[in-house]
């Protein structure tokens, strides 16, 4: 079953003055409840609390009555608010459960000041950026976020540049957040991952968790969501960055560490076939004897089946990494004299690099040429054969991917909903069954 709780922004939530154990008892009669109950599982109520929680119970009970379980922030009292789970049962009864007091609080951060909490995040993760306008209050969501992540997931986050953006629009309607990278063998950035206002306006209405798990503010199970797309993704963005720098320095360019990014113009001009045929048919002017003749027509050959099959590429068809392996080794054997060296060094490069380009589309492509990675793969594969539902939540049935990332942020702040949803579902994460794709 999808998961089976929710919270919406409720009008009028304020508690009745005065509210004792005579209005709250009015109020469950007048709601038509057949039966409450309160509850605070880690700890006792104080009398205000539990008048307030049975009045919140009976006021908020739905109309004409169906079951539900909501995850509010609700008053307490006057003054304070709490974490309250309402749940609407069978045959009328409703439980209203004290999941916490006060607002979800996570791990307090190294410091509360915007440039060293950045500084911190950036050091932690091996960020690229951070970068947008940022409150302090929201970075403390991004540090509680990011700090639940698992250890193994982490280096998924490194080079990722993390921007603050006022609105994201996009077909899906999803604008709250979105990782994005670009799909391809010779891409030197290893993706952005963006959070829009969207992200944080619903912490103060509601919470993930609560009761097995902490009580989680939205945005933080927003921001997982889209580090779960990171963690998948990771392999693919990995192996298409370092073709990048690979391609650059095997030009006799700058050498980037791992995972500095790689400006893409550079990547652009490294793929390419860099050789001068002009300073070529010149020395073909100066052959002093029919070996060197030989040598001369057979680079120019070459020369000449590289430039084909660049065409071909930009029509969609590419070479086998064999064809590749046996062009390259007889272009070496044909080809050996010094003064020839620049050109056939400059084809056999151009050979390794195609030789990459194809194993990274073997790797990160389907046959009818759509994009997929192992971990994806793996689990479309997983979710297929077990018939495991995709409606996790209504936004998991747009797609797998989509599917993969709602889990895997689930998962985290509520292991138990993905549980209740397919306890298959939740032994695939439990059992990092996610990353064997990789």
């Amino acid at each position: 079953m999808p998961i089976d709780y929710t919270f919406v922004r409720l009008q009028g939530l304020r508690l009745p003055q005065p509210l004792n154990a005579d209005v709250a008892a009015s109020m469950v009669k007048t709601s038509g409840l057949a039966s409450t109950d309160v509850t605070f599982p880690d700890g006792a109520l104080t009398e205000p609390e539990r008048h307030a929680l049975t009045w919140l119970l009976a006021a908020y009970a739905p109309q004409p009555y169906s079951k539900q379980t909501n995850h509010q922030i609700m008053p307490l009292t006057a003054t304070t608010v709490g974490q309250v789970i309402l749940t609407y049962g069978d045959n009328g009864h409703a439980t209203a459960t004290l999941a916490g007091r006060g607002m979800p609080a996570g791990v307090e951060p190294p410091s509360r000041d915007p440039a060293q909490l950045k500084q911190s995040l950036k050091d932690t993760y091996g960020l690229a950026a951070i970068t947008g306008v940022w409150t302090a209050e929201q970075l403390v969501r991004l540090y509680d976020a990011l700090r639940l992540v698992p250890v193994a997931d982490r280096p998924a986050l490194q080079g990722v540049e993390i921007q603050r953006v006022g609105t994201l629009t996009g077909p899906d309607g999803h604008n709250k957040g979105r990782f994005s990278y670009e799909r391809g063998p010779w891409t030197g950035s290893l993706g952005t991952l963006k959070l829009a206002d969207a992200i944080f306006q619903e912490d103060e209405i509601g919470f993930y968790g609560g009761v097995t798990s902490r009580a989680c503010p939205p945005s933080v199970r927003d921001i997982l969501h889209e580090v779960g797309h990171a963690v998948e993704s990771a392999p693919c963005r990995t192996d298409s960055r370092n073709n990048a720098a690979w391609a650059v320095e095997s030009t006799g360019g700058q050498r980037y560490r791992s995972p500095e990014r790689v400006p893409q113009d550079l990547v652009t001009e490294a793929v390419q076939l860099r050789t001068d045929n002009d300073a070529l048919n010149r020395l073909g002017t100066q052959l002093p004897n029919s070996a060197a003749t030989a040598e001369y027509n057979a680079l120019c050959d070459a020369i000449e089946k590289v430039q084909e099959w660049i065409v071909d590429g930009e029509k969609g068809t590419y070479q086998q990494e064999d064809a590749l392996v046996r062009f390259k080794n007889d272009v070496t054997s044909k080809v050996a004299q010094a003064t020839w060296r620049s050109f056939r060094e400059e084809v056999v490069r151009w050979c390794d690099a195609q030789i990459l380009e194809v194993r990274w589309r073997a790797k990160y492509k389907t046959p009818q040429g759509r994009d997929i990675t192992p971990c994806l793969r793996n689990f479309v594969t997983f979710v297929s054969k077990e018939n495991v539902g995709t409606d996790l939540t209504p936004y998991s049935r747009t797609s797998y991917g989509e599917l993969f990332a709602e889990a895997y942020a689930f998962w985290i702040v509520d292991p138990g909903a993905v549980e209740r949803h397919d306890p298959r579902l939740r032994a695939f994460f439990d059992d990092s069954r996610y990353r064997r794709g990789d």
